[in-house]
């Protein structure tokens, strides 16, 4: 069987020698390997055709790089988690020639991930659409529109060109299912299993009696417009723009990322016990001869 490539993106504080081992399975399976870590845009984009699988090697952020450059060339994803929470890498970097092993006798599983794109008008750094060259803005995770102060702004919300709210608050994320436990969740927003089809828009402190996220299907557009104060834009947590009165971002579907993930990987639930610890007691119960409290 003719076999294609298999990359490796490394965060740049990682030696190349931590993936000597995944490349030797690699290339027993039949694949060809590359490596990347100072040149990740370029490097992707000159070895995208062929390559069958990324594997990106760092924490939750470098995942998240790696998966912009990823998708939109149809390119599947393995996260390796290097860093400290890991909620989006759940494989550690001894189990990886094993992986690639399972992945060249197909037995590692697929998730379809959402992305968001977002297009940036009246950008007071650039002046254009999306990113410096005027591409719309990718993201995995999430969309943030904030003031960059300790100040209100006033943010006019619409969702299918239907309006949502005028919301006088710190700004809002807008966030796909993935992104649902990141910033979105520490904002007040609900976790979502990233198997459903949905966003969720919530805003940031919001000086209202009763404001609350909302969480829509995800083929629904939102549109932000600044109607008061200044605002900066980020996607995945990288600074992109900033926005004063009149601004819009249009943030609505981007394209599919699948997710390679191991038989042992845990599940969505297991992932919000462990990791954040979500509906479990303060206090353990104890056990052996001990009392509740």
């Amino acid at each position: 069987m003719t076999r294609g490539a298999i990359g490796f993106l490394l965060h740049p504080g990682e030696s190349p020698g931590a993936v000597a081992a995944a490349e030797d399975a690699a290339r027993r399976c039949g694949y060809r390997t590359w490596t990347t870590i100072l040149r990740p845009v370029e490097d992707v984009a000159e070895h995208a055709e062929g390559t069958e699988l990324l594997v990106t090697v760092g924490g939750d952020g470098t995942f998240l790089f790696g998966s912009r450059l990823a998708a939109p060339r149809n390119i599947p994803v393995l996260g390796i988690n290097r860093g400290r929470l890991g909620f989006l890498t759940d494989m550690e970097l001894a189990a990886l020639p094993a992986a690639i092993e399972a992945f060249a006798a197909g037995r590692t599983g697929a998730e379809r991930r959402s992305m968001l794109s977002a297009g940036i008008e009246g950008d007071d750094e650039a002046g254009a659409v999306g990113d410096r060259a005027g591409r719309p803005l990718l993201a995995l995770n999430d969309v943030a529109i904030r003031s960059p102060e300790v100040a209100l702004v006033r943010l006019r919300i619409e969702a299918d060109r239907e309006l949502l709210g005028e919301f006088d608050a710190d700004g809002v994320v807008v966030a796909s299912a993935t992104g649902s436990t990141g910033y979105a969740l520490s904002a007040g927003g609900p976790p979502i299993d990233p198997r459903v089809r949905a966003i969720t828009v919530v805003p940031l402190a919001p000086h209202a009696v009763i404001t609350r996220p909302i969480v829509l299907p995800e083929v629904t557009v939102v549109e932000v417009t600044v109607e008061h104060g200044r605002v900066f834009v980020a996607a995945d947590g990288q600074h992109r723009a900033r926005l004063g009165a009149g601004g819009r971002v249009r943030i609505g579907p981007g394209p599919e990322l699948t997710v390679v993930r191991g038989a042992d990987s845990p599940s969505f639930l297991r992932q919000l016990r462990d990791k954040l610890r979500f509906g479990l007691p303060l206090k353990p119960e104890e056990r052996e001869g001990g009392q509740r409290p």
